[in-house]
């Protein structure tokens, strides 16, 4: 018998055999590793063990309850009473009858649940009492408002989280509101008791496709509400009890303040604000993107490292009390109430959080003269922080703040003893060096995933911004120490201030060399996981000489070509059009194989926050990577425009309609609405084809075009973008 194969699927068949050939050596080499080895290995994170299937729970339930219609709270609770039930019966018998391996058993399962009953917990959608977009009717107007962050000032609106209630009492929750801003009307302040009449709305998806989900960010924020609130519209009823955190945030303006009494103003107040003190508001957006395209942004973000530096001040500062009775123990407790009143007073974001926690247990553990284990002291830190808050999970400084850590205790041992440098400053440049790259290795997947970017030239921004960091960190502390002396004053601002500077110069510098960010990337989740499979299965080979890590990162590596070849074939052959959901625009994108003709008014195009935001994501996913912009204009109205098999009009109803009149009669597969007047609604529905209406109107106005009689019409308003 003779067997045919073709030259592809003898590729394709030959590297079956070998995929299965790797992962059959791998099933081995796992199963040859000492069972001892492992078992040592895993119970020596205790904490580990428990955080894991705790954090499953709330990560799972977080996005059940997005599509959940049923209370899902008296099912799991009843479900954890059960399985609580069932670990104390099983804690007698594994004491009983010396099976300790039982307990663990049932523990991991109602850690699962426990991080499930504490994520519908904190959910404002769940419970009966929460705001409810159901009974949120006419009487449900005015409601009784107290400012629970602090208020962030636009160009034409302030921005507040409040917390609400209606005056009748019967719901209460969070919600997002933009107070119009006039010369006469004040400022919320945070803390702040209001009486405010506004329309909530529910925050929904704007539809565009891969576009950020703004909603879902909100909702891990217990935010599902929003509303606009006129100058005349709000009262102050009080200035509220100051609490904990809002005499902190007071605190911090008046900190704020003593920086502009130094002489600090522009971007050297906003960079000191929001490296010493974790007020971002000033930041400007543009000096924002310059640390991003330098890969410099951590350093704007109160994190690990600023925190580090504060538990070392600290340190320093404290140790005299060492030398008497109790002192190792005052001292102890005040580094943890001041590192902790840190934390609180740069705003308590997820990487303060998780580093304050950390060094907490660190002070605890020199204490007491022991040095407890990183990774348990990692687990347990975030035990605390999402017990505390389990949203905090889903947020993107928690994920890299972690990460960053992680990778930098096990990869920067690794990389720094590759090379043996004499020197002392050159040695400290090359554990500088390590450190970034170590922190890079393990948050660029997480990089590619949320902000598309990938930084090529961040090991030069942090030999930059690591030490500067430092030091404007101990010169904004010696600012707030010392310069209550009027004369240090001034002193400390002028060098402040002028560090600040050199170090935005060289980051825009950085930004603006050719080739230093490597933008518009785009990964799925699932390859991010895939990455991160690979990077560990390289640290087990490196580290530990184990061959299976090796061959298992190579068989994820090879199938995560297959499936970019796949995507990549996909991509050549595409072929389709997109009217997008913008406010106030119409956008159509028309797109063959890697290449996009985007038609829209120059307004739009040239606004790259409204590009980002809405469009380009999708670009990207779609592997765009040539785009040819024609304008909207009069050009363009009215006209039948064909592309392929498809044809388009951009109809304008708001004027004359005896161009309309021309057209109305052909069959267009799509007219496109891109301005009206109520008058002119009728005309509607005399247009063959589908008819499209972008975001230009209101309710009132797409009332008008149903009353019309329009048939097979869409609006993007309501449905979000178009495809076809």
């Amino acid at each position: 018998m003779q067997i045919t194969v073709e030259v592809g699927s003898l590729k394709i068949l030959k590297i079956t055999v070998f995929i299965n050939q790797l992962l059959i050596i791998e099933i081995r080499f796992t199963f040859t590793i000492s069972k001892s080895k492992l078992m040592k290995a895993w119970n020596s994170f205790p904490m580990l063990r428990l955080v894991l299937p705790f954090m499953a729970g709330i990560i799972l339930f977080s996005f059940l309850l997005e599509g959940a219609q049923v209370d899902l709270s008296l099912i799991l609770l009843g479900l954890f009473l059960a399985g609580f039930l069932t670990l104390f019966l099983v804690i007698a018998h594994a004491t009983l009858g010396r099976r300790p391996h039982l307990f663990g058993l049932v523990l991991g399962p109602l850690l699962f649940l426990l991080g499930g009953l504490l994520t519908i917990s904190v959910c404002n959608y769940v419970f009966p009492g929460r705001l409810d977009e159901n009974r949120l009717t006419d009487s449900h107007q005015v409601f009784l408002a107290r400012v629970s962050e602090e208020p962030q000032v636009r160009q034409n609106s302030v921005k507040v989280v409040a917390e609400l209630e209606d005056k009748a009492e019967t719901m209460h929750g969070k919600a997002l509101l933009y107070f119009q801003v006039d010369s006469t009307s004040p400022i919320p302040k945070y803390g702040e008791e209001l009486l405010i009449h506004t329309q909530l709305q529910p925050i929904l998806e704007v539809g565009n496709p891969n576009e950020f989900n703004y909603p879902r960010y909100l909702r891990f924020h217990n935010i599902l509400f929003r509303g606009y609130v006129k100058s005349e519209n709000w009262k102050s009823l009080s200035s509220g009890k100051p609490s904990f955190i809002g005499w902190f945030a007071n605190f911090r303006s008046q900190l704020i303040a003593k920086f502009k009494e130094a002489g600090l103003d522009g971007d050297e107040l906003a960079v000191a604000s929001a490296l010493v003190l974790g007020h971002r508001t000033e930041l400007d957006q543009e000096l924002m993107t310059a640390y991003a395209g330098a890969g410099a942004t951590h350093v704007l973000a109160v994190s690990g490292l600023h925190v580090g530096i504060v538990y070392l001040i600290l340190n320093s500062l404290l140790k005299f009390l060492e030398r008497y009775r109790y002192g190792r123990l005052i001292k102890t407790i005040l580094l943890i109430a001041l590192l902790l009143s840190y934390a609180v007073l740069t705003g308590l974001s997820a990487s303060v959080s998780r580093a304050a926690v950390m060094f907490v247990f660190v002070a605890i553990g020199k204490a007491i003269n022991r040095d407890s284990n990183i990774f348990n002291t990692l687990a347990t830190s975030a035990f605390f922080l999402l017990v505390y808050n389990p949203m905090m999970i889903m947020q993107v400084g928690f994920q890299l703040s972690y990460l960053a850590v992680i990778g930098i205790v096990v990869i920067h041992p690794i990389l720094f003893n590759l090379i043996i440098i004499e020197n002392r400053f050159l040695d400290w440049v090359w554990s500088i060096s390590c450190v970034s790259i170590a922190a890079q290795i393990v948050t660029f997947p997480l990089g590619l995933l949320y902000f598309h970017q990938f930084p090529n030239l961040f090991l030069l921004s942090n030999l930059v911004v690591i030490p500067a960091a430092t030091g404007i960190l101990y010169l904004g502390f010696g600012l707030f120490l010392f310069g209550l002396f009027t004369p240090l004053l001034p002193i400390f601002g002028f060098v402040l201030k002028w560090v600040i500077l050199i170090l935005n110069q060289v980051v825009i510098w950085i930004e603006q060399i050719p080739y230093s960010v490597l933008s518009g990337i785009d990964i799925t989740t699932a390859e991010a996981l895939m990455i991160y499979v690979i990077i560990v299965g390289i640290l087990v080979f490196i580290s530990g000489e184990q061959r299976y890590g090796l061959y298992l990162s190579l068989v994820i590596g090879i199938v995560l070509m297959i499936l970019q070849t796949v995507e990549v074939q996909e991509q050549k052959n595409q072929r389709f059009s997109t009217i997008y959901n913008v406010k106030g625009h119409t956008a159509i994108a028309l797109v063959n194989g890697s290449e996009v003709t985007f038609i829209a008014r120059k307004e739009l195009y040239e606004n790259e926050q409204s590009m980002l935001f809405h469009v380009r994501h999708h670009w990207w996913r779609k592997g765009i990577s040539s785009e040819k912009f024609i304008e909207l204009n009069d050009s363009l109205i009215n006209r039948r425009l064909d592309w392929g098999d498809e044809s388009f009009s951009i109809i304008n109803l708001a004027g004359k309609l005896s161009d309309v009149e021309s057209i109305k009669d052909e069959y267009i597969n799509h007219f496109i609405v891109d301005a009206l007047d109520w008058d002119n609604c009728q005309i509607v529905a005399e247009c063959n084809g589908e008819l499209i209406v972008s975001n230009q109107f209101g309710y009132k106005t797409a009332e008008k075009i149903r009353q019309a009689g329009a048939k097979h019409v869409k609006f993007v308003s309501e449905i979000g973008a178009v495809t076809n």
